[in-house]
C-alpha cells in the first residue's frame, strides 16, 4: 500500500494546526510500509509487511511544552490528540530552554524515492532469499541474515508556517555465514541504500561465505599496536563516537574534547590527518537522507572537518540563540571522503597489517578522549606482503575514532553501510597505524 502524498500529509497538519488553542504547536507526520524476510540456518524464519502511521503534536503554552502521539487520521482522533496536548502542556513545568517553533523557509530538495524499491513485495524478497541461499549452498556455509526495506512519507509543519515533505525509501541486507564442522568460521557483509537495486544478494552472500571460509584455523596473535586495514563498516561503528561528539554546547561548556584549555572550542584547529574531510550532504543524489528534523530544522550541506582542520559543530537552536551563531542539527547525513582505490589496493599497498571486517559491542569508555572499546568479528585477518595469509584470533580494541583520523596512512573508495539510527553514513576503508588491541577475544 502506497505511503501518504504530500496532499494528504499537508491536510493533516492543517487540520491539527487549525484546531489549536495553544499560540505554539509542531506536528510531525511519518507514515510508513515496511517489509522484511529474516533467515537462519539456511531457511526462512519471519517474513512479513507492517504499516505504521505516526502522528505527534506537540503545543507549547507560556514555555509549557507536551506531546501527544496517535495512530490515527480522522478528523476527532486528530482533534482529540490536540486536545491531549493542549492538556499536557499546560500541566507542565517552564521550559527555560523554550524557543518558538521553526518559521517557514526552503529545505534542500532529495531526491530519494525509487519506485521500485517501493513496490517491493513477498515474491521479490523470495528471490532475494533465493539468492542468497544457492549463495550459501555453493560455499557450502550455514547463513543468517536479515533483508528489510521500506517506502516512507515525512512531513513537519508548525504554528509559524513551516511545512515540509519528503518521500524516501530505504532497503538493507546483512549477511552472516559460518563454516561447518568442527573448525568454525564466521564471515559478515552487508549494504544499504535507497535503491533494491544496488544489493546483490548473491554477491554479498558469498563475500560472507569467502570470509568465513578463509577465517578458520585462526593463527594467534598477541594483542598491541598494530597497522590495522579497517574495512568501511568497522571505520563507521568507530566514527559514530566522534559525530556523537560534534556538539558545540558540550564544547562550549568544557565538557568535551573539542573544548579548548583556555575556553570556547577547539573550531579551526588543525586535530585530524590533512586527508580527513567529514561533511554533510542530504542532498547527495548517490546516499539522499532526510531533509528536516522532526521540529521542522532544515538539514544543510555542512563541512565539519575540511583538510583535517575542525570547521563546524553541532548547534542547537538554543545554543544558537544564547551565542549568536547559526543552529547546525544533528546530521542525517556522514559522508567520510575517500579515494577511488579499492580494498584488495589498500590490502596490496602493505607489507604487515591486520584487516578487520567490523566491530561489535562498542561502548564508550571515556566521553572526553572518544576513548571507546569494543571486539573484531566475522573475520579478522593477517595481511603479509600485500596479501590476505592467515585468519588471527579476534581481539578486545580500546581506541579513538580521533586518533584513528589523525593516523590514518590511506583511505580508500567510500561506500554507504549499514546503520541502526536512521542516519546515512558513507565511509572508506582506512589504513590507520598504531591501533590498540588491548586482549585476545574468544569470539568468531
Amino acid at each position: 500500500m502506497a505511503t501518504l502524498t504530500k496532499a494528504q500529509a499537508k491536510a493533516i497538519t492543517d487540520t491539527l494546526l487549525g484546531a489549536a488553542m495553544a499560540p505554539e504547536l509542531v506536528v510531525s507526520v511519518r507514515d510508513r510500509s515496511h517489509g522484511h524476510v529474516r533467515f537462519a540456518r539456511n531457511q526462512p524464519t519471519t517474513e512479513g509487511d507492517v504499516e505504521t502511521l505516526t502522528i505527534s503534536v506537540t503545543a507549547s503554552i507560556g514555555g509549557r511544552s507536551a506531546t501527544a502521539v496517535g495512530n490515527r487520521s480522522d478528523k476527532a482522533s486528530l482533534l482529540a490528540l490536540v486536545t491531549e496536548a493542549e492538556e499536557l502542556a499546560a500541566l507542565s513545568p517552564v521550559d527555560p530552554e523554550h524557543l518558538p517553533p521553526v518559521g517557514s523557509g526552503t529545505y534542500l530538495d532529495v531526491p530519494g524515492h525509487d519506485k521500485a524499491t517501493a513496490r517491493l513485495g513477498a515474491k521479490d524478497r523470495a528471490e532475494h532469499l533465493q539468492q542468497a541461499l544457492t549463495a550459501a549452498e555453493a560455499a557450502t556455509v550455514e547463513l543468517a541474515g536479515f533483508l528489510q526495506h521500506h517506502e516512507q512519507s515525512a512531513a513537519v509543519a508548525t504554528s509559524a508556517g513551516a511545512f515540509g515533505f519528503q518521500a524516501s525509501t530505504a532497503a538493507s541486507l546483512t549477511t552472516t555465514c559460518r563454516t561447518l564442522g568442527a573448525d568454525p568460521g564466521s564471515g559478515w557483509a552487508g549494504i544499504e541504500s535507497h535503491r533494491i537495486a544496488s544489493i546483490d544478494t548473491g554477491g554479498i552472500t558469498a563475500l560472507a561465505g569467502e570470509k568465513a571460509d578463509i577465517s578458520r584455523s585462526p593463527k594467534s596473535l598477541d594483542p598491541g599496536d598494530y597497522l590495522v586495514i579497517l574495512e568501511p563498516q568497522a571505520v563507521a561503528e568507530l566514527l559514530e563516537f566522534l559525530v556523537d561528539a560534534l556538539d558545540a554546547r558540550a564544547a562550549d561548556e568544557g565538557r568535551s574534547w573539542l573544548s579548548h584549555p583556555d575556553g570556547g572550542t577547539r573550531v579551526g584547529e588543525s586535530l585530524f590527518h590533512t586527508s580527513i574531510t567529514l561533511r554533510a550532504d542530504p542532498a547527495d543524489r548517490a546516499n539522499p537522507a532526510a531533509a528536516f528534523t522532526d521540529t521542522g530544522e532544515a538539514h544543510k550541506i555542512v563541512p565539519f572537518i575540511v583538510d583535517g582542520v575542525v570547521e563546524n559543530l553541532v548547534r542547537s537552536r538554543y545554543w544558537a540563540d544564547k551565542t549568536g551563531i547559526p543552529a547546525i542539527p544533528r546530521p542525517s547525513s556522514v559522508l567520510l571522503d575517500g579515494s577511488d582505490v579499492d580494498l584488495l589496493e589498500l590490502v596490496r599497498a602493505v607489507d604487515r597489517a591486520v584487516l578487520v571486517t567490523r566491530f561489535w559491542y562498542n561502548r564508550s569508555l571515556d566521553p572526553r578522549t572518544i576513548l571507546a572499546t569494543g571486539l573484531t568479528r566475522d573475520g579478522t585477518f593477517l595481511v603479509e606482503q600485500g596479501k590476505i595469509t592467515t585468519a588471527v584470533n579476534n581481539f578486545r580494541y580500546n581506541d579513538s575514532p580521533v586518533k584513528m583520523l589523525r593516523n590514518a596512512v590511506a583511505l580508500g573508495r567510500p561506500q554507504r553501510v549499514v546503520t541502526r539510527g536512521g542516519t546515512v553514513m558513507v565511509v572508506p576503508p582506512i589504513v590507520v597505524k598504531e591501533f590498540h588491541f588491548a586482549s585476545r577475544s574468544d569470539a568468531i
